[in-house]
């Protein structure tokens, strides 16, 4: 595609999230300056960094690429908000949602995500996210983990938990699309997308008023999933295009850490999707939040003695 916008071509945002991972940020700008596809406008959105950090970014992003800074850390949710509202004055059709800590290698990754809204389907399409390859994981991305089923209440409430993962095995590898495995060279219509990395109708973005602010980090992509299920949407998990994911850079969590501070986000924005979205009666959400404790006793506690 040409860099130059004509009528056949759909104008995109890119919103770059910041905290305190202001060299991934610049070279993931660098990244997204190179794609073959019209690319309207980048936005960088600093959510509270720290000064050094924040100052690094001032100096070294270019002049062309818009800089917004939030006076605290607002989330996840919240602080991508700001880059959906920002007023450029430039006609915007899609916003492309990026982690900072991302590598993208194929120049023609927007241009992929913008042709995966097209593919047939009987329900509108509303977002679409490319294959994310986990780093700390030796799999390809195919056979990883992208995307979740939005399954019954009970199912999702058991699979909270690792144990019961493991004692219905069944049930967690429907919640997973295992069957659809492996992802590559073919769009599956799912339920939800993948956070670190998707693309979404503006139209649809600003008919349910931008993402759920409730929570700061976690399980916004069950929330969004949800909220297109219920508005008659779909998402696609396109498998001819993938991008490499660090994970943890700015949370500063890993496989083989517990980091309690996340896991308490985890879990609580958990407990929000079920009872906001599910209707699980608050009394039942509270035992949720209580079992979660006594899990991550056990997990600390297996990691303390290794």
């Amino acid at each position: 595609m040409l860099k130059v916008r004509n009528s056949f071509c759909e104008s995109v945002r890119v919103i770059i999230l910041n905290y305190n991972t202001a060299e991934y940020t610049i070279n993931l700008v660098s990244k997204i300056k190179n794609q073959t596809y019209t690319i309207l406008e980048i936005v960088v959105v600093d959510n509270n960094s720290e000064v050094s950090d924040y100052l690094y970014l001032l100096n070294h992003l270019p002049k062309d690429i818009c800089l917004i800074k939030s006076v605290s850390n607002l989330g996840y949710s919240a602080g991508n908000n700001l880059g959906f509202k920002f007023d450029s004055s430039n006609p915007v059709d899609y916003f492309l949602v990026l982690n900072s800590d991302l590598i993208v290698d194929d120049c023609d990754l927007i241009n992929k995500l913008v042709q995966g809204f097209k593919i047939n389907s009987s329900s509108p399409i509303f977002a679409t996210s490319p294959l994310v390859k986990t780093t700390h994981f030796h799999a390809p991305a195919y056979w990883q983990i992208q995307v979740r089923k939005l399954l019954s209440t009970g199912q999702l409430f058991l699979l909270s938990f690792s144990i019961f993962k493991k004692l219905f095995p069944s049930i967690f590898k429907k919640y997973i699309y295992f069957e659809e495995m492996p992802f590559n060279n073919k769009y599956l219509i799912a339920d939800t997308i993948n956070g670190a990395a998707f693309m979404i109708s503006r139209n649809f973005l600003e008919s349910i008023n931008y993402l759920d602010e409730n929570v700061f980090l976690y399980h916004e992509e069950l929330i969004l999933g949800k909220q297109i299920q219920n508005a008659g949407g779909v998402c696609v998990l396109n498998g001819y295009t993938e991008v490499a994911h660090l994970q943890g850079v700015s949370t500063k969590s890993t496989p083989k850490s517990l980091n309690l501070e996340m896991e308490r986000h985890k879990y609580l924005s958990e407990a929000y999707f079920f009872e906001e979205y599910l209707h699980i009666n608050n009394l039942l959400v509270k035992v949720f939040c209580f079992l979660k404790e006594v899990e991550l006793f056990f997990k600390k506690w297996i990691l303390f003695r290794r």
